[in-house]
């Protein structure tokens, strides 16, 4: 993975479907992972008992959250993009064209729990479609738009 592909700045727009599709994508993968982790020597880590079918859904149901969250974080401080999102070319930016800091790496993906209230990303999609950049409320904050990238 590139450290940082070239945003097309231009391209905030249409933006919303690949954004949905990226983040199905990270969280099959997360979710994979955890399953893995869940299912095998993993319930050590979740301090259970448990083997088998309940780690896996140990492992989903309570490590899957966390480990998404660092996952998002962490992609998007350093490349700008996580896995899904280079899959469907978007990459976040800060609103002024600049990439993508930790600082609103780590507050976008914070808010993400005020997006998903109070059903599936209800409120995250309404401010959205509001928001002539498709900025979710994380965004607002964090000061950062998706676009796609020229790759």
């Amino acid at each position: 993975m590139d450290r940082y592909p070239v945003p097309n700045e231009d391209s905030p727009a249409g933006i919303l479907d690949s954004r949905a599709e990226a983040l199905l994508i990270d969280a099959l993968i997360v979710a994979l992972v955890c399953g893995i982790l869940g299912y095998g020597g993993g319930t050590i880590i979740l301090g259970s008992s448990l083997g088998g079918l309940g780690g896996l859904i140990l492992g989903l149901q309570f490590l899957a959250p966390v480990v998404l969250f660092v996952y998002q974080i962490l992609f998007e401080g350093y490349y700008g993009q996580t896995i899904g999102k280079r899959a469907r070319g978007i990459v976040v930016v800060k609103d002024d064209g600049s990439r993508c800091t930790w600082v609103a790496a780590t507050l976008r993906n914070l808010l993400r729990v005020v997006d998903i209230l109070p059903l599936f990303y209800l409120i995250g999609i309404g401010t959205a479609y509001l928001s002539s950049k498709h900025q979710r409320v994380g965004d607002h904050a964090a000061r950062t738009i998706v676009v796609s990238t020229d790759e």
